[in-house]
């Protein structure tokens, strides 16, 4: 796609790869929307670069970071913004895409793949540069997130030398406290970049510019100047109020990506937010999480404001799905919000990030909202792992979500992840014997060893919690040819090692088998039950299955019924009579839950334990 020229723009905010294809900027489309008196064109160039280089190569490497961070969206527009030898390619190649795990290894047809459009990325920016010069723009502003700092600085630096009167400004996570610095001190042709929310200060970056006056003494804003006199906090002020942003603007993203190659092969997907932060995090701040920074303070919109611009969003942009960018959801929702979604039969396909701790009752009010999707933050399904996280929840209650989620329909993506100093290496052996009796139930998108993030406790608190030799991944010294402390500032992800110096791919390697197995065998594993009131069938059509139908009957069938959800052993006891309809002696307890075991219908996790079948619903 080649966008076509637009004059006249005071304001021009840029999305440069590798941002997703499918996705407008949230934070550029509420920039735009708050300055209605300025005239604001977004460019989205990334849906450019996919036209010249290909879509499904453009997606790997957008979506690669998730899997390992060799930050290849990145080393492709350095070329662009340094002069990078031959030499240095082919130290990159070998360093970073042509070693580590096989899941790591890019295959050498996808290589040239990328080496081709490496040398094309120098063109691809004077391209850009060129549009957006042709807006005649007083100011430009950059968002970068991830893989977008080296191609949104490329851009900059060709706007500067073709323009010095044109100010320029950076936001977004790589701009955060010490990015955001360093950003400034390395990169000249940057005037600006804002750390934190840049909603209440870019509208005055924006009127200072236009009147030419400085910006140097604005909260969260990083300047040159403001850098040599540290006068103010470098993070901007917070939102409180989120009902007081506006809408979002979107119409710029529509209107490139119909004219893409992109429109023909992806549905886009709407952006969505209802709140800020995380009100875990902001007591319980999970300790391999770096997201939020220095916002993680929560804060979440009224459910009438949210309803209203749900609304809004269905009508102007209609039959798109609606990613919600929230870290996670807002429990007062479940009160009106998603009611009022299930009575207005919308069906807006919303995904949500959840605390996988929710009620079977709220489950259902996510399903009756067409909520379909959700991300519940699961991680590992044993207790002394999930400890060490900071999760606030036992494995047992992941297993229950799981299971709650397959009955009602609802798909959770999520991941398991290891490596924290101090777990015990034994979990991971008990883990991977737990697997055979959970294949009928949705298994992890992915399995790995923690990352280090910049903001997250391991990092901030890293020789506290046990690790040692931090210092960025490898990739870095790849993209920016700066001294080794400006480096380690530039970077958001870190390696490490261990101060005792664990063996965590020892002890771990049983669970990522068990895990592929897992995934290998969820598509044909079922373990489904009926109840008619009497008798209690039970279909096991897991790998493990020693036979395929039970029955269970009386006693067995009102235990089996009363561990739907997570049930302590001496609850049980306590409350038998409830239960039963009778006085059941303990031991007698003990034997049907030992059967029920043994049969790999419940599982027992200390002293509680968990019916694993899912319930069948009648159709009618």
């Amino acid at each position: 796609m080649d966008s076509q020229p637009s004059s006249g723009f005071d304001l021009v905010l840029v999305s440069m790869p590798f941002a997703p294809l499918r996705m407008p900027s949230l934070a550029l489309s509420l920039l735009k929307s708050g300055l209605p008196g300025i005239s604001t064109k977004v460019f989205y160039f990334g849906l450019s670069f996919a036209d010249r280089i290909g879509r499904d190569l453009y997606d790997s490497v957008a979506y690669r970071e998730v899997r390992e961070p060799a930050q290849l969206g990145e080393w492709i527009f350095t070329s662009a913004l340094f002069d990078s030898p031959a030499q240095q390619s082919e130290q990159y190649l070998i360093a970073i895409l042509k070693r580590g795990t096989p899941q790591a290894v890019l295959p050498e047809a996808t290589i040239e793949k990328v080496l081709a459009a490496r040398a094309g990325a120098a063109e691809f920016v004077d391209w850009c540069a060129e549009r957006v010069l042709e807006c005649s723009p007083r100011l430009v502003g950059f968002t970068s997130v991830f893989q977008q700092n080296v191609a949104s600085l490329a851009l900059a630096r060709r706007i500067k030398q073709s323009n010095p009167g044109v100010f320029t400004v950076f936001g977004g996570a790589n701009c955060e406290g010490v990015m955001g610095r360093e950003i400034i001190r390395q990169f000249p042709f940057v005037d600006a970049a804002v750390s934190g929310e840049a909603d209440s200060v870019f509208p005055e970056i924006v009127q200072r510019v236009f009147r030419q006056e400085p910006v140097d003494n604005l909260q969260g804003v990083i300047t040159k100047r403001a850098l040599a006199f540290g006068s103010h906090p470098f993070s901007s002020p917070t939102i409180r109020d989120l009902d007081s942003l506006p809408y979002p603007d979107y119409d710029d993203f529509f209107e490139q990506f119909s004219a893409s190659a992109a429109a023909c092969a992806v549905a886009p997907r709407l952006q969505f937010e209802t709140s800020r932060g995380c009100w875990w995090g902001q007591v319980h701040h999970c300790t391999f999480c770096g997201l939020n920074g220095a916002t993680m303070a929560f804060r979440g919109k009224s459910e009438r404001r949210a309803m209203d611009e749900l609304l809004h969003l269905a009508r102007r942009y209609p039959g798109n799905p609606i990613l919600v960018t929230d870290n996670i959801l807002d429990m007062n929702y479940f009160k009106n919000f998603i009611p009022e979604l299930a009575s207005r039969k919308l069906k807006p396909r919303l995904f949500y990030e959840v605390k996988a701790n929710l009620k079977k009752d709220q489950l259902c009010l996510l399903r009756d909202a067409g909520i379909l999707q959700i991300q519940p933050g699961i991680e590992s399904l044993s207790d002394a792992v999930l400890n060490l996280m900071r999760k606030g929840i036992r494995g047992l209650q992941n297993i229950q979500l799981l299971k709650w989620c397959k009955e009602m329909g609802i798909w959770p993506s999520w991941n398991l992840i290891w490596g924290f100093p101090g777990e015990p290496a034994g979990e991971y052996a008990r883990m991977s014997s737990l697997v055979p009796i959970l294949t009928h139930l949705p298994p992890p998108a992915a399995a790995r060893q923690i990352r280090m993030d910049r903001f997250s406790p391991n990092f901030e608190k890293s020789n506290e919690l046990g690790f040692t030799n931090v210092q960025p991944v490898p990739s870095y010294a790849f993209l920016y040819p700066v001294e080794p402390e400006a480096l380690s500032n530039l970077a958001y992800y870190f390696d490490y090692d261990y101060s005792d110096s664990r063996d965590v791919d020892a002890y771990t390697r049983p669970l990522a088998a068990a895990i592929e197995q897992w995934r290998a065998a969820h598509p044909e594993s079922e373990l489904v039950f009926q109840d008619d009131g009497v008798e209690l069938t039970i279909w096991d059509l897991r790998p493990i299955a020693a036979r395929t139908v039970t029955k269970l009957k009386g006693w067995k069938r009102q235990l089996y019924l009363a561990c739907d959800s997570v049930r302590g052993i001496g609850w049980i006891g306590q409350n038998a009579e409830q239960i039963f309809s009778s006085s059941v002696s303990d031991a007698k307890i003990q034997r049907m839950l030992d059967s029920l075991i043994g049969m790999g219908f419940l599982i027992r996790d200390g002293d509680s334990v968990l019916s694993l079948a899912v319930r069948v619903r009648n159709s009618s």
